[in-house]
């Protein structure tokens, strides 16, 4: 299953290699690809002969035609395929331009449904938790106070051998290294 098909599993989390590659997705904008003329034509053309209308003359036909021709133009040629099949599926005659606008609106691109789970991944936060602490180093142990290097120690944080190590590295007067 794909990084974003894991978007609405309750128990999903995500690495960070996974949060690389939607983040990117998650910023972009889906672009509608504009139906053309000879798109809504056909389209109208499909639903004209499979669905009753209204009996008009040539002269109200042509009017009609390009009152649907202005009002759908610019409306992704995707989802004015998926109004006619609904309307194809729904309607028993010819659909208006409301009905085919109706029908459009609940339409989502692909593109635009993969930004939609990349944005609820992004907002739901559900990441891997890395356990892994980065490493201390000599200089911290020894400005930690000592019930602090304790509680390290015991809970696994630092190790005795580290603790030694850093604290063997401070310079000992010459009066404790001869003793």
């Amino acid at each position: 299953m794909t990084v974003l098909g894991r978007a609405f599993e309750p128990a999903a989390v995500f690495s960070e290699q996974d949060i690389a590659l939607i983040e990117p997705v998650a910023r972009a904008i889906a672009i509608a690809q504009p139906a053309d003329e000879r798109c809504i034509r056909q389209s109208l053309g499909g639903l004209s002969a499979a669905l009753p209308s209204q009996a008009t003359d040539e002269l109200t036909g042509n009017l009609k035609l390009n009152a649907y021709k202005t009002m759908l133009a610019g409306y992704d040629e995707r989802a004015l395929a998926y109004a006619c099949r609904r309307c194809l599926d729904e309607l028993d005659w010819m659909p208006t331009v409301h009905q085919l606008k109706e029908r459009m609106a609940k339409w989502v691109s692909p593109e635009e449904s993969a930004i939609r789970r990349a944005r609820a991944i992004m907002r739901t936060g559900r990441r891997e938790v890395t356990t892994e602490a980065p490493p201390i180093t000599a200089d911290q142990i020894r400005a930690l106070k000592p019930e602090f290097i304790s509680m390290g120690v015991k809970a696994g944080f630092i190790t005795q051998d580290q603790v030694d190590e850093a604290l063997g590295q401070i310079e000992q007067p010459p009066e404790q290294m001869a003793a």
